[in-house]
């Protein structure tokens, strides 16, 4: 599975799923990195079981098509990324690797450490910008 992590707003959703999918917009690609995968950091960075447990259903389901989904990232879970200081990256890191989701794929906090740093810078800037995070997942 094909993952993107987008700076855009809500309702760009159905044009990532167009034809006209080659609009350029400022991403993140990564193999595997699902909305159940994404809920589990959700969670090392503060969220509610029940938060957590909302992004890894269908609630900030955007749009979708037989092969392709676009969610939400909730904007708490952007704030939370975007404001987790660089000392801080290690210990989220590590929590997010016991995630079930994490765990499965036998990541360390070390490996993912460079992930987190992305994810937070890339959070800073959709702030920056006034927009949110999709993320995008294909077959």
């Amino acid at each position: 599975m094909l993952t993107d992590i987008l700076i855009a707003s809500p309702g760009d959703a159905p044009g990532i799923l167009s034809a006209a999918h080659g609009v350029e917009r400022p991403r993140l690609q990564f193999n595997a990195l699902d909305n159940m995968a994404l809920a589990g950091l959700w969670a090392a960075l503060g969220a509610s079981a029940a938060e957590a447990r909302e992004l890894e259903g269908e609630k900030h389901l955007l749009a979708h098509t037989e092969g392709e989904w676009v969610f939400e990232l909730p904007p708490d879970f952007v704030r939370r990324l975007a404001a987790l200081p660089a000392q801080g990256i290690a210990g989220i890191a590590t929590a997010w690797a016991a995630h079930e989701e994490i765990a499965q794929i036998g990541a360390s906090g070390p490996d993912l450490e460079p992930i987190v740093d992305a994810l937070r810078g890339f959070a800073q800037q959709a702030i920056q910008a006034h927009k949110g995070l999709l993320l995008s997942m294909s077959l």
